[in-house]
């Protein structure tokens, strides 16, 4: 079962594991959260850093604010929990 990020937002966990930047780091190798393609940086202006869901181009993309920058898509529990372990706030 799949969450809404907009409905599900929660104050921000101040303790996260790693930064949005190691995570994108650790899922370039593999190895990131589960269940995320890929998390990129912001590249122009009033972009936020981003995950990638699926590995196609165009698939749902959440950003750190829990906003979709492409979507909306199905966020799972495992998903969500993930991000908010690297800073979304979800």
């Amino acid at each position: 079962m799949g969450i809404d990020a907009e409905e599900n937002k929660s104050e921000s966990n101040t303790a996260f594991s790693m930064t949005p930047s190691q995570a994108a780091s650790m899922a370039r190798r593999g190895q990131g959260p589960q269940g995320i393609h890929r998390i990129d940086p912001p590249r122009i202006a009033h972009e936020q850093w981003h995950a990638h869901l699926e590995k196609r181009a165009g698939t749902p993309t959440i950003n750190i604010d829990g906003t979709w920058k492409h979507g909306p898509g199905t966020l799972t529990e495992d998903h969500a929990d993930s991000l908010r372990e690297v800073g979304w706030n979800l």
